[in-house]
């Protein structure tokens, strides 16, 4: 499959359990506070219980003693009404109405269809879209996803981490990977917002450089408005120990990030998407690859709907369709392919023009 290859800003995988009701991050049997209690030798009350929820000693039936394998397991709580946990990633929901913030795996509920600070995708005014108060708002119902993160976990999902590695004079587009839910998220809990790991599986990122993204105290993880980035219930930013930058301005170490999540993701994302990274004036700058070798900027973490990863695109699923042929290249491609949606927020590259009014 040729399209992005992490799940970025997914809601938390929560797994299959006896006895207890829905849970979200690192409540149920996502709890990191269960290391903390056996290493204090305090009577693990709250998780005794949760090992077998998805591990079998001597019955496995997948690695890692699982009962099943991912994503299988996973959706033994988070599909489609299944009664383990309040986010169904399959369908991109949470159980109900709410939409997730990552879009979902078989249905995304992006409306690709509007887009404006007025109605319909086109400002009946200018004649273009919006640039300011942009909307993209949930759809009621799901629709089929036109890209997604292939995390079926078998030889047949393995698709290229488009980037992934170091600035290459020659060709590398990035090295081939097999995911499932767990390459991304811890299911054992970690603290970390939606229990994303530090450093993805075989994402080539030493654990001792993984990205800490702050949970959110409250768990909100669903939206009414896909262009609203952030996650008001995150942490603030870290104050003074990231120099913000407004293009070649610097906001001064006092400026804190909107969140944690602002201040970290694009960080998180390009941990596997290497190369994707880069800083102002990237697309005037050659970068000395190759392939990425004129990048539009993407590491702004001062303000949510920044150049950032996260505002261009989402991680589970989207519903964006490309009308044409000769857009949908990949990287490395020497022949004009299908038009792939690249987990864009809105049709035809609409996101440029929510930023650039061209």
């Amino acid at each position: 499959m040729k399209r992005l290859l992490f799940l970025g800003l997914g809601s938390a995988l929560v797994f299959t359990m006896g006895g207890i009701g829905t849970a979200q991050a690192d409540n149920g049997p996502h709890r990191s506070s269960a290391v903390a209690e056996s290493q204090t030798n305090a009577p693990i009350t709250a998780g005794a219980g949760r090992c077998a929820s998805c591990h079998r000693a001597h019955t496995a039936k997948a690695e890692k003693l699982l009962k099943e394998a991912q994503p299988g397991l996973c959706y033994t709580c988070h599909g489609a009404g299944a009664p383990g946990s309040s986010t169904d990633v399959f369908n991109g929901n949470d159980g109900g109405t709410g939409a997730l913030r990552g879009g979902g795996f078989a249905k995304a509920q992006i409306s690709s269809a509007a887009a404006t600070k007025t109605t319909g995708l086109i400002d009946p005014v200018t004649g273009r879209i919006a640039t300011s108060n942009q909307t993209i708002p949930a759809l009621a119902a799901g629709l089929a996803t036109t890209s997604k993160h292939n995390a079926g976990g078998t030889a047949a999902d393995a698709g290229t981490a488009w980037g992934n590695g170091p600035i290459s004079a020659t060709q590398n587009l990035g090295k081939s990977l097999t995911l499932e839910c767990g390459s991304c998220h811890d299911p054992h809990g970690n603290g970390n917002y939606r229990i994303l790991r530090p450093v993805p599986v075989d994402s080539g990122v030493a654990v001792t450089a993984g990205v800490k993204i702050p949970d959110a105290a409250t768990k909100a993880y669903t939206t009414a408005n896909y262009w609203l980035t952030g996650d008001s219930t995150s942490p603030a930013g870290v104050v003074g120990s990231v120099a913000y930058t407004n293009g070649t301005s610097p906001l001064g170490t006092g400026t804190a990030a909107p969140d944690g999540y602002i201040q970290n993701v694009a960080a998180w994302c390009t941990t596997c998407h290497t190369r994707y990274l880069a800083p102002t004036q990237s697309y005037k700058t050659a970068s000395g690859d190759a392939t990425f070798m004129y990048r539009h900027r993407s590491d702004a973490n001062y303000k949510a709907g920044a150049a950032n990863c996260i505002t261009c695109h989402v991680s589970h699923g989207s519903n964006a369709v490309m009308s044409g042929t000769s857009i949908g290249l990949n990287p490395g491609d020497t022949a004009v392919v299908g038009a792939d949606s690249r987990l864009l927020r809105v049709n035809n590259r609409g996101t440029c023009l929510m930023c650039h009014n061209v």
